[in-house]
């Protein structure tokens, strides 16, 4: 079997595009401005047998429009909101509004967990607020950055024995 090394990027996006899918649902609806509705996002990894082991799971939310509705960054200890893709960027406070933010996972000790995973098969279902500004329609969208675990895409492998034989003679 040949691999062509160059090809892997490429086929990650791919992977990542294609296979894990982000849905947002229970969308509160009829606000007037000035108020705070929520939505629901689930993540889900590909199932067996095309489904590969993600990490550095980041979540990516975004309003496309800021003067109908900005979102509210959570407040959860769990999850680490950022106004960008750096992990080591300042945490949006739990009262700002923004019209996007990048969601980065915690571990139970509060530290931010850079290695945040999506097993095959793995859906996380998480709930957002957003704050409605002014009349109009937008859409808030998610999507999700992470890269695919290497040691799951090839596995260490214990190879084939070479042998000898040996004869001792008395």
């Amino acid at each position: 079997m040949t691999i062509n090394l160059f090809d892997i990027p490429a086929a990650t996006a791919a992977y990542i595009d294609q296979q894990v899918t982000v849905t947002i649902t229970d969308v509160t609806r009829g606000l007037t401005p000035d108020h705070v509705g929520a939505f629901t996002v689930t993540v889900q990894n590909a199932a067996e047998p095309e489904g590969v082991r993600l990490t550095d799971v980041v979540l990516h939310l975004s309003s496309t429009d800021g003067s109908v509705l900005t979102l509210k960054p959570p407040g959860s200890a769990l999850l680490q909101p950022r106004g960008t893709n750096d992990i080591n960027s300042p945490r949006l406070g739990s009262g700002d509004e923004v019209e996007q933010m990048f969601v980065f996972f915690s571990s139970p000790g509060g530290d931010i967990e850079p290695n945040a995973t999506l097993d095959v098969g793995e859906a996380t279902e998480l709930e957002f607020e957003y704050h409605s500004i002014g009349a109009g329609t937008a859409t808030i969208r998610c999507h999700a950055h992470a890269s695919v675990d290497v040691d799951a895409l090839f596995p260490r492998s214990r190879g084939t024995d070479g042998d000898a034989n040996v004869t001792v003679k008395p």
